[in-house]
């Protein structure tokens, strides 16, 4: 190969490497606005316009992950009323998932890794300190702690769209690790048993997915195997955010719920 073509075979490389990193980066914000924000009809149309979740620039790497896919896609373009999407609806799942606790599954990691399932405890401050060495902040902590689901999601792309280097990516599988990959699919699980409607009952099994499959493209693009499996018998016995009257939560619309 001359010289000539190798420089152009690199910057090919390089611009389809920057493309995906965009892409992703992309692709992780926008999930963070759907864990962060209540849903619109300009959101909806928005995502129809888009095709979501068929949009997204990494393929599911899991079964859960490609039923997930699956239903939001329905929920998103089908005309079958058994998938509508009436904003009501909508509404109060995102309530009862991220405001009230109605479904007992916080989007926050503390709940989730707390030996006694409280918020604002050491993972909060462990995420806070990511944060920090970035220059970020939560804003109002008070409002939205620093290791909920959608802050994790910005910082995560804000890492993303930073990265230079494999150092850089690598700090990206080190923070999945260490944090949303812990326990995102026992909150994913959850949400999926309890929503009401299709959307939400996919949303958290697809994040779930993306990031794995992130996860998984770094172990190449960075060099960063995966960690050794967690012990389940290491978990606190008692980390679940579940309080009394867990089994009075709104249990998903009957036949059309995911099969995991």
């Amino acid at each position: 190969m001359s010289a000539d073509l190798a420089l152009a075979s690199a910057a090919e490389s390089a611009t389809a490497s920057a493309q995906w990193q965009t892409l992703v980066a992309e692709d992780l914000s926008l999930l963070a606005r759907l864990h962060g924000l209540e849903l619109d009809a300009a959101t909806l149309a928005a995502l129809r316009a888009a095709q979501f979740p068929d949009c997204l620039a990494l393929p599911p790497v899991s079964g859960e992950g490609k039923e997930a896919r699956q239903l939001a896609a329905e929920a998103v373009a089908s005309s079958d009323p058994a998938f509508a999407l009436p904003l009501d609806d909508l509404a109060a799942d995102y309530a009862a998932i991220y405001l009230t606790g109605r479904y007992h599954a916080s989007p926050n990691e503390s709940a989730w890794l707390d030996e006694d399932g409280l918020e604002r405890q050491e993972a909060m401050f462990a995420v806070r300190e990511w944060y920090r060495r970035h220059d970020l902040g939560a804003g109002d902590w008070r409002r939205r702690q620093d290791d909920n689901l959608s802050l994790q999601l910005q910082f995560i792309a804000h890492l993303c769209r930073a990265a230079e280097n494999k150092t850089d990516w690598r700090a990206v599988a080190d923070f999945l690790d260490k944090h949303p990959l812990r326990w995102l699919r026992r909150f994913a699980e959850r949400v999926a048993g309890r929503a009401m409607t299709p959307f939400y009952a996919a949303l958290g099994m697809l994040t779930a997915d993306y990031l794995s499959a992130l996860r998984a493209a770094l172990i190449r693009l960075a060099d960063a195997p995966l960690p050794p499996p967690e012990d389940e018998n290491a978990r606190p016995a008692k980390a679940s955010p579940c309080a009394t009257g867990c089994d009075e939560a709104a249990p998903f619309v009957p036949g059309v719920g995911p099969t995991w």
